[in-house]
């Protein structure tokens, strides 16, 4: 697949340059959506040494993965690099690797392979159930130990750039921190933080797709320069691995965003400023921010929002710069269940941002919820009705409601680690509620993730190595979730039991060795608090 791009770099590939392969498990589109690829490929190319390649999942999956810039196989690469945004990006590499002829098990590999990096939101919070596909594990924030990085990777031989990387923060390295078995025999390792993102790389060029609008390779956002105002959450709420392993929020402040995007209009030719950040409202500046980029006269996009931060002037300007779509996550109707999850946020306060942007002018409204919270009582699904009725009936009386319905699923590092979730059957049986009861409302629209996925993602975010078995199976087959059932149920497992088995509050933890920002006692006694509250 060729498209025309801004800004691809086209490096000479010689025998005194390390050629770094960068794999996004997922297609072009989704690929080119996202930030961090944009960064680490032009992190790795300002490295005068180094040449970096991306490589994709090919739509048709009898192709051979190959690199964009000079179709080079995977075979063909010095060090290959893996970002796994997602738990079923794991499935998604392994999947590229048998393709390229790269056995996944780095058990079964010589030291005439590629030396292959994991990193990601996935990896960070448990890098175990996939823990023998990379040679290294990179945890948390690259840029402040790049240099280091870098350095390790000039050594002559695989050998001693394993050795090197072995030193280095964040880092977790096969056979220096955990053998063949899955034992770990090394120190702890610590995942990396930025501490002020002012000072950090951002790719003030960034690679933009030409003439690919309406075609199955154009970018989600479509011609946009992304700009990452923030990085992680102070909020905590209960379920969520960003506010837990990427706390506390830094950001970047308004001087050197507007800075960003003056010097980005300067080289790159986009129509829209998509504004990345967890928690971008919170920032304090975001009214001003959004005053800016409408200014220069694009549009622009942001995320969803904490309805307690939205203010007349931000959403005004919104609108200004063509958003349409008003994104919120409440998570739960139930004002209860919302504070019990450490989302503090009142309805009436969603009420009032609801009425401010009505008058703003937008007309569609996206809203992510979730039911089946641990203890969750029978009456939450019944005030979240309610909930979304009141809204409906006065603060949002036409238009369009999309509503984001998900199952609970539970994540490693956060307090719910400890928890269960709702098997196939009872998950299906809300979600056949929630579709009877909102369907009788006036122009709501519902979308569900099917318990099966939700039950699969809570094994890849939550198991250790001797899961590992499992998912080389699976995707040596194809990642479907018939597939999931046979092998669990070779390997004497279901559904059910992955959905209902949990940790206790004192289990030695797969990820004990890991250190994050928050201590495991701080999420115990999260955890043990919002059980108090929700009487179980």
């Amino acid at each position: 697949m060729l498209v025309k791009e801004q800004n691809a770099i086209q490096k000479q590939w010689t025998s005194d340059r390390i050629s770094i392969g960068l794999i996004y498990p997922n297609t072009y589109r989704v690929a080119m959506t996202s930030l961090g690829v944009q960064l680490l490929y032009f992190l790795f190319n300002s490295w005068d040494n180094f040449v970096c390649e991306r490589i994709f999942k090919p739509l048709d999956q009898k192709v051979i993965p190959y690199s964009l810039e000079n179709q080079r196989k995977l075979l063909d690469f010095d060090v290959l690099a893996i970002s796994c945004q997602f738990e079923h990006d794991y499935l998604e590499a392994i999947e590229l690797l048998n393709r390229g002829n790269i056995n996944p098990d780095v058990r079964k590999r010589d030291d005439n392979s590629p030396l292959i990096i994991m990193g990601g939101p996935s990896p960070t919070s448990n890098p175990f159930p996939v823990l023998f596909t990379p040679d290294v594990f990179f945890l948390g924030d690259i840029e402040p130990v790049a240099d280091e990085i870098r350095v390790a990777l000039e050594k002559e031989t695989k050998k001693e750039r394993l050795e090197a990387l072995a030193d280095i923060s964040g880092c977790m390295v096969y056979n220096y921190h955990y053998d063949q078995t899955g034992k770990w025999i090394g120190e702890k390792v610590e995942s990396v933080r930025t501490k002020n993102l002012n000072d950090a790389f951002f790719p003030i060029k960034q690679i933009i797709p030409e003439n690919v609008k309406g075609t199955k390779n154009e970018p989600i956002f479509g011609k946009a320069f992304y700009l990452e105002t923030d990085r992680g959450c102070s909020e905590r709420c209960l379920f969520c691995f960003v506010g837990h392993c990427r706390f506390p929020r830094i950001g970047r402040s308004l001087e050197k965003l507007t800075e960003i995007i003056e010097q980005a209009s300067q080289v790159n030719d986009f129509e829209k400023v998509v504004v990345y950040g967890s928690a971008v409202a919170q920032s304090g500046i975001i009214d001003k921010l959004i005053e800016f980029i409408v200014s220069k006269g694009y549009e622009v996009s942001c995320s969803s929002f904490r309805a307690d931060y939205l203010t007349e002037e931000l959403l005004v300007n919104l609108r200004k710069g063509k958003q349409r779509t008003l994104s919120l996550a409440p998570e739960t109707g139930d004002e209860k269940q919302r504070y019990a999850i450490n989302k503090q946020m009142s309805d009436e306060k969603i009420f009032s941002a609801l009425k401010l942007a009505w008058d703003a002018g937008f007309r569609r409204l996206k809203m992510y919820m979730i039911y089946g919270f641990p203890c969750e009582k029978e009456d939450v699904k019944h005030n979240s009705f309610e909930f979304v009725k009141e809204i409906r009936k006065k603060h949002f009386p036409t238009g369009r409601i999309s509503i984001s319905m998900n199952q609970f699923i539970t994540k490693a590092n956060t307090p719910f680690q400890f928890a269960p979730m709702l098997g196939v059957r009872d998950s299906k049986e809300e979600q056949k509620w929630y579709k009877s009861n909102f369907y009788q409302l006036k122009n709501i629209e519902l979308s569900f993730y099917a318990p099966e996925w939700a039950i699969i993602q809570r094994i890849l975010s939550l198991r250790d190595h001797n899961y590992f078995p499992i998912l080389n199976q699976v995707a040596s087959i194809s990642n479907k979730v018939g597939n999931w059932k046979r092998i669990l149920k070779i390997n004497n497992s279901s559904l059910d039991y992955e959905a209902s088995w949990q940790y206790e509050t004192d289990s030695i933890l797969p990820w004990d060795n890991i250190t994050q920002p928050l201590e495991k006692k701080i999420l115990v006694k999260s955890f043990q608090r919002y059980l108090s509250k929700m009487q179980c």
